[in-house]
């Protein structure tokens, strides 16, 4: 069992939202002995439409994934992106913001490509899945990850959370190797601006920004791992 709190995190959402959903039937909380919200956490988990599951599992037990959710290469991720995008286009309540939503999953799929080539540990390319009902998107590569990355330019780094907090908030000059660093403070400023979510890990480190809210919520995750693992929800 998990806090309110807890789930709406890994939903990406506000607890006023959880508290929506739980009054309108979309996601039931478990009340506990004193009343308050609870939720198992495989429910939320099955909640995401087991998408953000097989990401996880394919960079932290390094399982098989199917061809529709794997982009080998940035071209296949770019073909796949824009068939995203012509769907998200058909949605009528997301036509101010398909366009964003399309920009951000964009910005962290190039970044896997761009700053793993000729690099990649084991399996290159990324997990890239979409489910529009959810209002979800799961991006995941078993790259380098962030801290890796950063030190070639930031040798001082010394952990994934300084890390994460470096690439979302600090702007790095250079070419190479951090356009993922610039690139990745695109996206928390669109994520802040507009009514969207976002889950980012690498390494042992965690970043949440949920929606309703621009608090920068940094902290170690439970299971480390070589990589990136997005959940971006809209």
């Amino acid at each position: 069992m998990i806090s309110i709190g807890e789930a709406a995190s890994i939903l990406g959402v506000s607890i006023d939202t959880l508290r929506r959903w739980d009054q309108n039937g979309k996601l039931i909380s478990v009340k506990s002995k004193g009343g308050h919200r609870k939720y198992y956490r495989s429910q939320i988990e099955t909640f995401l439409n087991n998408l953000f599951n097989l990401a996880r599992e394919w960079v932290l037990k390094q399982t098989d994934i199917s061809l529709e959710f794997y982009c080998p290469n940035s071209a296949v991720f770019q073909t796949k992106l824009t068939e995203m995008q012509e769907l998200l286009g058909r949605v009528k309540e997301l036509s101010n913001l398909f366009p964003l939503i399309v920009a951000v999953a964009g910005e962290i799929g190039n970044n896997s490509f761009d700053h793993n080539l000729g690099n990649w540990p084991d399996i290159p390319g990324i997990f890239f899945a979409y489910d529009i009902n959810k209002k979800i998107i799961v991006l995941a590569d078993r790259g380098l990850g962030i801290l890796t990355t950063l030190k070639r330019v930031r040798p001082e780094l010394d952990n994934d959370r300084e890390a994460l907090k470096v690439a979302f908030t600090e702007i790095i000059s250079g070419r190479s190797p951090e356009s993922r660093g610039n690139g990745l403070k695109f996206v928390r400023k669109v994520v802040e601006e507009n009514p969207l979510g976002l889950l980012f890990q690498t390494g042992n480190a965690e970043l949440i920004l949920a929606k309703e809210s621009n608090v920068l919520d940094i902290k170690s995750s439970a299971q480390p791992f070589r990589g990136c693992l997005a959940l971006i929800t809209f």
